[in-house]
């Protein structure tokens, strides 16, 4: 199935609200923009609290905390490495929902605050259309 290069997301377990989402395939895995986070460990598990960066339906978003999977070095679009936590979450696109992985970074300069990458695409088996956004309409 073809999808735009920009769609309507929902971060189920994160947000009520939709959101804007970049479907990037020059990236592997996922990355969520959050306004801040930060990083501590229960017993020998590690755990990020963060809040996702504001849009203009949520200017105040809630923070959240879940399990770092793993630490990621990503290079970012200005080429620069970055280390990033990594979590999982669900995401719904379209009429499909999958928990997927996803790092976490300050995207303030970037218009598009969450970006998907070629896991995404693999796990709901969508194709993007580089000269079509939102052709999964707003949700189902």
């Amino acid at each position: 199935m073809l999808v735009g290069w920009k769609e309507y997301i929902e971060l189920t377990e994160l947000s009520d609200r939709l959101r804007i989402a970049k479907l990037d395939t020059g990236a592997l895995t996922g990355c969520l923009g959050v306004e801040t986070f930060e990083t501590f460990d229960i017993g020998s598990s590690a755990q990020v609290k963060f809040k996702l960066a504001k849009t203009s339906v949520e200017p105040a978003p809630d923070w959240h905390t879940l399990p770092i999977k793993e630490w990621r070095l990503v290079r970012n679009s200005s080429g620069q490495e970055e280390k990033r936590p990594l979590i999982e979450t669900m995401i719904k696109l379209g009429a499909q929902s999958h928990r997927l992985e996803f790092t976490l970074t300050r995207r303030s300069n970037m218009r598009t605050k969450v970006l998907l990458g070629r896991n995404t695409l693999r796990a709901f088996g969508y194709q993007v259309d580089p000269g079509r956004t939102y052709r999964l309409g707003r949700g189902s």
